[in-house]
């Protein structure tokens, strides 16, 4: 196999590489400067996919660091937004393994930041939220372990308040405030102890 043609594309850094007058693959100017890459060098099939793979493994985690720069994202949410720009499996999984090395993405700090962000959320919500992002179980479970039953009926009589306010204790906005908090995933323990306190004030005025 021999290299025919080297040619610039639009996107700054990166060629079209040519081989056998065929294109063959994007390219990086880094590599191909690494390795010595020009018209006329005679190339194996294997050294140039592991060249190809070198290169947008490169590009794939430049791209990286430019998506966690703008945001924190689980290591999931990174994957599928790698896929979504077209990169290969192996050049992101590579990527990623080089981000999770120097601490780039780390799934224990997102959730545990993602925890600490949602003081109103009962612990299912939060839960499933996680879940959602790929978090995998034993870490949910690390992070939401500190949500007692007494920090979880303190969100919910905190949302309560919030739900009933400008509202009398009527048995209809009672069961409307029950169903809420349902909604939200607060446990039947904790709905229960903030109803109590409503339904107390309902039969004191009444």
């Amino acid at each position: 196999m021999v290299i025919t043609e080297i040619s610039a594309q639009k996107k700054k850094g990166r060629y079209n590489l040519f081989v056998d007058n065929s294109f063959y693959s994007g390219i990086d100017a880094e590599t191909i400067v690494k390795h010595g890459l020009k018209v006329g060098t005679e190339i194996d099939k294997d050294c140039l996919e592991e060249l190809v793979v070198e290169s947008e493994t490169r590009s794939a985690f430049d791209k990286l660091i430019t998506i966690i720069s703008r945001q924190l994202y689980s290591k999931r949410d990174i994957e599928l937004k790698l896929i979504k720009y077209g990169y290969n499996k192996i050049a992101i999984e590579q990527a990623i393994k080089k981000a999770e090395e120097y601490g780039y993405i780390n799934d224990k700090t997102y959730a545990k930041i993602i925890v600490d962000s949602k003081k109103l959320k009962s612990k299912m919500e939060i839960k499933n939220s996680l879940f959602l992002k790929g978090i995998k179980q034993d870490i949910i479970v690390e992070q939401v372990k500190d949500i007692d039953e007494e920090e979880e009926t303190e969100r919910a009589m905190i949302i309560a308040e919030k739900y009933m306010k400008n509202k009398d204790s009527s048995e209809k906005n009672i069961a409307g405030l029950y169903n809420y908090l349902m909604r939200r995933g607060f446990n039947s323990s904790s709905i229960s102890k903030v109803l109590k306190r409503y339904k107390i004030e309902y039969y004191e005025e009444g």
